[in-house]
């Protein structure tokens, strides 16, 4: 198909990880009205891996299909559970995840905000067992630290964050701290539920911890790339 054409015969399925988070199920659903807003002649739905309901297994029928993970890294259900529930369909596409893309890194940009001089930097992802996905999630921090002209430590949530976390705002900056928060964190995560939980306590006291990516029109067009890649 070539590039700027638009294949709309195909539904596109969006596939979220699934939260018992009330906040975090709103933002996944906005986030769907928001692709759905982007390109109204595809049918888009939305489909679940775990927690909630439909899962991706029944949402799963024989029409023209393209599932596009919301997944910001590769691991278990990348590799093993979406290809799977898609085997038996011959008419389903599976896109690539979002991960890691300039897109994604606007997005944490613009959800962080302005960052003082000696200001320290986090970038705290989900994290896996699979040297793929911590090989993603430090690709993405590099294109942070590029763009932000400064270093960017890397953690997961299985690191011990509350103890990474101080020893960062520790550090002696190069120059004095702009700001009397010592710590900026950008969140890469896409919607609330335990891991934001969690990253805020273990901020507690240290610094700013900024918003999970949420709704943005960088996600939005994102997904529509991988959406039109697949199909090409």
């Amino acid at each position: 198909m070539p590039v700027g054409e638009h294949d709309d015969a195909h539904r596109l399925l969006l596939v979220a990880h699934g939260t018992a988070s009330a906040a975090g199920a709103a933002t996944t659903a906005r986030v769907l009205e928001a692709v759905r807003a982007a390109r109204p002649s595809v049918t888009v739905e939305l489909a679940f891996l775990d927690v909630v309901q439909p899962r991706l297994p029944d949402a799963l029928d024989h029409r023209p299909t393209v599932v596009v993970p919301l997944l910001l890294s590769t691991g278990y259900h990348v590799q093993t559970d979406i290809p799977a529930a898609v085997a038996p369909y011959p008419a389903t596409r599976v896109a690539r995840h979002l991960g890691p893309h300039d897109r994604l890194v606007t997005v944490l940009l613009d959800r962080l905000g302005p960052v003082p001089a000696g200001t320290r930097v986090a970038l705290v992802g989900a994290g896996s067992r699979r040297v793929e996905a911590r090989a993603e999630l430090d690709e993405t921090g590099r294109r942070l630290a590029a763009l932000l002209g400064r270093d960017v430590t890397v953690l997961t949530m299985s690191d011990d964050l509350p103890a990474r976390l101080r020893a960062l705002a520790a550090e002696p900056a190069d120059e004095p701290p702009a700001d009397p928060t010592p710590l900026a964190v950008a969140t890469y995560l896409l919607a609330e539920g335990q891991f934001v939980d969690t990253l805020h306590a273990a901020a507690e006291g240290l610094g700013r911890v900024a918003p999970p990516l949420g709704v943005h029109r960088d996600l939005v067009a994102l997904v529509w790339d991988r959406y039109d890649e697949a199909l090409r």
